[in-house]
């Protein structure tokens, strides 16, 4: 494992309760969300009569919603821990609601140009992806615009692409491992699996978060640098 793995594991193992609940309470919002609207949406049908066809389009919309917020919230509340800040989890629930939008145009933006990425070959939309992963942690704790945010991710990983992407491989293969562990344990349950999920995009942002702590360092050190 790389340093820089091994600080964010150490860090993520730290903070894993804080982090569990602010997944915890997204999850509770979310189930009371759909509680209250299917029925209004779909006329008081029964859930088993409801086929998955006719509810995707309403999945979608729903992850449309709440993905940008719980992304926004759980780098603030990554930050605020790493920073000894102490913000509460409906703060960082909150930051998120605020930059929603922001954070919306920001993932619709990046996930078109990766994907487009990916469909030239695979190897272009993984390269994107170690150039554009700053992106919503600029939108979020640097208050900066989708666009803005963009370009500047893309400036900040210049060379450095192959430092993140052994990072992320690391955390694929761990995904994989664990994965086939639960599976020989017979432990593929859909509740547990979900858990699971959440807790490995919970440890995958706290090594993009440690990432983004050196590269923006770097930045500012460098911009001080020219002042001098």
């Amino acid at each position: 494992m790389t340093q820089t793995f091994k600080q964010a594991f150490y860090f993520f193992r730290t903070n894993l309760l804080k982090l569990l609940s602010f997944t915890f309470l997204i999850g509770l919002l979310v189930i009371l969300l759909a509680q209250l609207l299917v029925p209004l949406l779909f006329g008081g049908v029964p859930a088993e009569e409801i086929s998955p066809d006719t509810i995707r389009p309403f999945a979608q919309l729903m992850n449309l919603v709440i993905q940008p917020i719980y992304t926004g919230g759980l780098i603030v509340l990554i930050y605020s821990l790493a920073t000894e800040q102490g913000k509460g989890i409906l703060n960082c629930l909150l930051a998120g609601i605020m930059r929603w939008p922001y954070m919306l145009l920001a993932n619709v933006i990046t996930t078109f140009l990766i994907f487009s990425g990916l469909l030239l070959f695979v190897l272009p939309g993984i390269w994107l992806f170690t150039r554009l992963f700053l992106v919503p942690y600029l939108v979020m704790l640097k208050k900066q615009t989708p666009f803005t945010a963009i370009v500047n991710s893309y400036q900040y990983t210049r060379g450095y692409s192959m430092t993140i992407l052994v990072d992320i491989v690391i955390l694929v293969v761990l995904f994989f491992i664990c994965l086939l562990i639960l599976s020989l344990l017979q432990l593929i349950h859909p509740m547990l699996l979900l858990l699971f999920l959440l807790l490995f995009q919970s440890m995958a942002y706290v090594v993009y978060y440690r990432h983004y702590e050196i590269l923006v360092n770097s930045q500012e050190k460098a911009v001080e640098d020219d002042k001098i």
